[in-house]
């Protein structure tokens, strides 16, 4: 699989690992119908449907209302991001953090956005001020996002210092080890990159279609044939995404001849 497709599909995963592996939340307690707290509230139930242009609707109206309401601006830049139009994602995020600074999710999602236009710099700086303040709850997300910026720019040994960072302080992260076996991977540590993947498996409830490939591809590399035509036939019960099952498929043939 090219480097361009697994970054692709990690995307929808960081997106949600920004928000600090839950789907946003709704403005607590009570809320006057019509307010700018109840519009964000309906545009939020709307970006967890997934229904995108409900969800924009909606909080744009609860921002010309209250402009400096950060969960509508959170919530709004997640809107672009899920659209790909990440110029406009960070737009909104830079005023979201002139609101509350100490905002960390909005970090990590800004170093994301900035990693998929391509602008390293920006990208690790704002990663790193998530990883490493003390206030952030799940630095492991950062960290996470860190090894897939390195990941992208082809620097394998950042990645897995990244990685190895964020699974000292989360042992049981998945995408940690996920990520730790792609970096590990283009180190040519092929053994290493197989018990990464299989360990990120076992600690999925469901097993990622994305990780079995992974692991697949490295199964085949080594010589285990079965191993892999086995976890690249799971990962094709378990996508309907028609990108990654014609990946599947030609992975399949390719093996299997």
């Amino acid at each position: 699989m090219s480097k361009n497709v697994i970054l692709a599909l990690l995307l929808a995963a960081t997106l949600l690992a920004c928000g600090g592996g839950d789907k946003p939340r709704t403005v607590p307690g009570q809320v006057l119908p019509g307010s700018a707290e109840y519009l964000t509230n309906e545009g939020i139930n709307y970006l967890n449907a997934g229904r995108l242009d409900l969800a924009a609707g909606k909080l744009e109206a609860a921002l010309r209302k209250n402009p400096r309401l950060v969960p509508a601006l959170n919530a709004m830049a997640l809107v672009h991001a899920y659209r790909r139009e990440f110029a406009q994602a960070v737009t909104v995020l830079d005023r979201l953090l002139q609101v509350n600074p100490k905002f960390y999710d909005a970090y990590n999602l800004l170093g994301t956005m900035h990693s998929e236009l391509g602008h390293y710099e920006p990208a690790k700086e704002k990663l790193l001020i998530a990883a490493n303040a003390e206030e952030y709850q799940t630095p492991e997300n950062a960290f996470a996002n860190l090894a897939m910026l390195e990941i992208k720019f082809a620097k394998p040994d950042s990645a897995l210092r990244y990685a190895e960072k964020g699974l000292l302080l989360n042992r049981r992260f998945a995408p940690l080890y996920n990520l730790k076996g792609l970096a590990l991977e283009s180190l040519g540590r092929l053994p290493e990159a197989e018990e990464s993947f299989d360990r990120a498996l076992v600690l999925q409830a469901t097993p990622d279609p994305l990780v079995l490939i992974n692991g697949a591809r490295v199964a085949a590399r080594l010589g285990e044939r079965k191993k892999a035509l086995d976890q690249l036939e799971q990962a094709l019960g378990r996508t309907q995404d028609e990108t990654l099952k014609a990946e599947i498929l030609r992975l399949i043939r390719e093996i299997d001849r």
